[in-house]
């Protein structure tokens, strides 16, 4: 009996590879996410820090300069987070991505898994049938002697 052979096997290859891509970018947008949480962090430990050395300024300029940065310190924090904001969107559209081109494998991994027990099936019954064939033919053989 021939060998088993997945007919689909090009596109469920096909679909293990758009199902690493899938994995690869949902990393990638995790990745970026995590990275603007430690920017904001960041942003959030400096903030505490300007807040406490803020007591000890008494130069009017060097308030003003420091007014300044707390200022850009809090935009800062805002445009960090209105980014973290659309990576985590980002991160759901890739989840989803992910999911489906999960779903898209294993239909096809399902699918094989099936045609590989009914070929077993099969390859048990030729082989009991042919062992049937060779009793039979011995007992014939030995019947006619």
């Amino acid at each position: 009996m021939k060998k088993f052979s997945f007919t689909l096997q090009k596109v469920l290859d096909l679909r293990e590879f758009q199902e690493n891509q899938a994995k690869t970018q949902l990393a990638a947008a995790i990745s970026q996410a995590d990275l603007l949480r430690s920017q904001l962090e960041s942003v959030a430990q400096k903030r505490s820090q300007t807040n406490l050395s803020r007591r000890e300024i008494v130069d009017p300029n060097q308030m003003i300069a420091v007014e300044h940065y707390v200022l850009w310190l809090d935009n800062e924090k805002e445009r960090l987070l209105n980014e973290l904001a659309q990576a985590e969107l980002v991160i759901e559209e890739k989840r989803k991505d992910f999911a489906e081109a999960i779903k898209n494998r294993k239909v096809l991994d399902n699918l094989k898994e099936k045609q590989f027990a009914q070929y077993k099936k099969d390859f048990y019954k030729a082989e009991e049938n042919a062992a049937d064939d060779i009793a039979s033919h011995s007992y014939y053989e030995n019947d006619e002697q």
